[in-house]
């Protein structure tokens, strides 16, 4: 959605300036990034904005930020426990303030999927009956229920081990690219499952293993753990839905065939 470049600063300091694509339209990037920068709690772990411009010869929003090392993600970390260990620590502070004034609600996304479910449904039913029924009851009963709506709470929208990078002192892991949203925290345990595959390969037994993950991310960032392993298997079903017709050698074909297998 953006392009990245590295700058210096004015007394050289290592910084980046990220550009939104033309086509697309900003989800409120930068308001995320301020309002995390305004809590301590959350403030070691996010990207540091040093200046954001908005509509500024036809770039939708620019964002000068800290440099990070890309060479250096969560991704690549031996241990699966740990980068687990820190992408829930990430969710528990990111997730613990209110979203700012114009950040969609998580809800016209659940929206938005349980339209797509049904139209690709009807277009190739590539999936049993019972999956497809399961996520539309899940994301019918979060969008209708209005304690869910009212809940304001700031979400990343897509942290997985890519988009948590070293920072260039080597002393912390640093979360960047949200897409963020309001509301219906449980969503963000998918963007980490889905990654890391070959982890999960490894253990034997992926969906035992991918369910331990789901409960460790929970419990550890205080998430409902039932509705997050319902809007897993939602998510999954859309996703899926779409993959297998057209690009069904993707890499999310795998964990995402896992994830919609969990009807209860």
């Amino acid at each position: 959605m953006s392009s990245v470049w590295p700058v210096r600063g004015p007394e050289g300091q290592a910084w980046a300036v990220k550009m939104l694509d033309t086509h697309h339209t900003p989800a409120g990037e930068g308001a995320a990034l301020e309002t995390w920068a305004g809590d301590a709690w959350c403030a070691s772990r996010v990207v540091r904005l040093i200046d954001r411009v908005n509509d500024i010869a036809d770039i939708p929003e620019a964002l000068l930020l800290e440099r990070l090392d890309a060479g250096r993600p969560l991704q690549d970390h031996p241990d699966i426990d740990a980068a687990d260990a820190e992408i829930a620590g990430a969710l528990a502070a990111l997730g613990a303030v209110e979203a700012p004034a114009g950040v969609r609600h998580t809800t016209v996304e659940l929206e938005r999927i349980a339209g797509a479910i049904r139209e690709h449904w009807a277009e190739a039913p590539v999936l049993p009956a019972r999956a497809v029924s399961a996520a539309l009851a899940t994301l019918d009963a979060m969008t209708e229920d209005p304690t869910v709506a009212a809940d304001r709470l700031l979400c990343h929208g897509d942290l997985h081990y890519n988009n948590v990078l070293r920072d260039l002192d080597d002393t912390r892991w640093v979360v960047i690219d949200p897409i963020p949203s309001a509301g219906v925290r449980e969503i963000e345990v998918i963007a980490p499952l889905r990654n890391r595959w070959e982890d999960t390969v490894a253990s034997g037994d992926p969906d035992r293993f991918l369910a331990r993950r789901l409960d460790r991310l929970s419990e550890a960032a205080g998430l409902h753990r039932t509705r997050a392993r319902a809007l897993a298997q939602a998510v999954a079903v859309d996703n899926l839905l779409w993959l297998l017709p057209r690009d069904p050698d993707s890499m999310f074909v795998p964990p995402y065939s896992v994830l919609a297998g969990w009807v209860d």
